[in-house]
């Protein structure tokens, strides 16, 4: 019976190479185990008949046939833990190497098995009894992994052995006959234990590639889980980022801009607090976009967006676009004075630009019309009275000739073209 045959569902031929390696291995261990308490209990078996024979304990005892005995069983079982010794990387060997190998382990049995045979031969003459083999078989049967074929060799060498040379050794006939039904339910009970032995490690062997198997998949799955979190936390921090950030300009939004007074107010802004507004507005940038195209309108956008950004001088200060041709940038804990210095800055800094506009009524470049506001806060909705008063500085720059920065506080209001 194959191995195929044992299981519901077939090996493939790489499963039955790890099998048939694994069944190599673990008989070699449980073997090397084995080997070592024979070789014990041979040895005092061997120091006893010594010992028996010095003294001449009793004539009628075949001692040296026995010495003999242990100390061939004791030979074969050092011979086998030198060979086996000696194997490194068996997980590594090619099947032919592992052929070789089982066919080294066979022979072991084999000879382990016939040994006992004879040895329960020679107990006929003393005891009558199949102790010897009895223990022996199975041990073989319980202890080491085989298909068919291969224990049937040593289990019909021994078995041989005794059938035929019983009458020979046991002239008793009872006695003969008993030995022989007792052999004959012995081999059964021996043969049955070595196939449960050898089916439930095929099973669990099979089981334990299943398991394997459905741990890659799962490992592999868990991978690909992971992979795909991080490109959707990668694409939702893209989205968040998009989401926040003024497409064109590449700088803060109005969206960003609330985001930014939530967090100010809820980690940063604890008791009243002095808070400067700016709104900024491109003079006459619809007669920009009208005569010399959108094209050049974003391009204008982009560059005074670049001209606020460069001024902002810590986390505290924040510009943003507001809509349109809007901009916005507040600063905590700075006066009037300081905020109207940020608004020159960033008004000179535009006109620094030199870019044409022919269409403007504030002159022949690109300016800026800037209203600004400062205002006490103690929380996020005193934000709102602040943008309106910037609002209304800015219209008042607007309504003033533009190009200039109006200032308007909750006390007066001031300004400066």
């Amino acid at each position: 019976m194959k191995i195929r045959e044992l299981l519901k569902d077939d090996f493939d031929e790489s499963e039955k190479e790890d099998l048939k390696r694994s069944m190599i291995i673990e008989n070699i261990t449980r073997g090397t185990i084995l080997a070592k308490v024979i070789i014990g209990f041979d040895a005092v078996f061997a120091v006893s008949d010594i010992a028996a024979l010095l003294f001449k304990v009793d004539d009628r005892f075949p001692y040296s046939y026995y010495l003999a005995m242990y100390l061939l069983m004791i030979a074969i079982n050092l011979s086998f833990l030198t060979i086996f010794k000696r194997l490194k990387d068996i997980k590594h060997k090619t099947m032919t190497q592992l052929n070789d190998l089982e066919t080294i382990l066979v022979i072991f049995i084999t000879l382990m098995l016939c040994w006992s045979s004879i040895l329960s031969l020679l107990d006929q003459k003393l005891y009558g009894h199949l102790m010897v083999y009895m223990v022996n078989i199975i041990v073989v049967a319980v202890l080491f992994l085989m298909d068919n074929k291969k224990i049937m060799i040593p289990f019909v060498s021994s078995v041989l052995i005794l059938f035929i040379g019983l009458p020979y050794f046991q002239h008793t006939r009872d006695v003969l006959f008993g030995h022989y039904v007792n052999l004959a339910v012995l081999i059964l009970i021996s043969w049955l234990a070595s196939r449960i032995t050898f089916y439930s490690y095929c099973n669990s062997f099979k089981s334990k590639l299943l398991l394997e198997n459905t741990n890659l998949l799962l490992e592999k799955e868990i991978e690909q889980n992971k992979i795909i979190n991080m490109k959707l936390t990668k694409a939702n921090f893209q989205l968040k980022k998009l989401a926040l950030v003024d497409e064109l300009t590449g700088i803060p939004n109005r969206r960003s801009f609330r985001n930014y007074i939530d967090i100010a107010f809820e980690y940063y802004v604890k008791e009243k607090t002095l808070l400067s507004i700016l709104l900024l507005d491109i003079d006459n940038f619809k007669l920009l976009n009208d005569n010399y195209g959108h094209n050049t309108g974003d391009s204008i956008l982009i560059a005074v967006a670049n001209q606020i950004s460069s001024v902002v001088r810590h986390s505290m200060d924040f510009a943003a676009r507001w809509g349109g041709e809007e901009f916005i940038y507040i600063a905590f804990d700075i006066g009037e004075t300081e905020i109207i210095n940020i608004a020159e800055t960033i008004r000179e800094k535009i006109l620094s630009l030199k870019i044409p506009h022919e269409f403007s009524s504030a002159g022949s470049i690109v300016s800026a019309s800037i209203g600004t506001c400062t205002i006490e806060v103690t929380e996020a909705a005193d934000i709102s009275k602040g943008i309106d008063l910037a609002d209304k500085a800015l219209y008042l720059a607007k309504t003033s000739g533009r190009n200039c920065v109006k200032s308007i506080t909750d006390r007066s209001g001031s300004n400066k073209c």
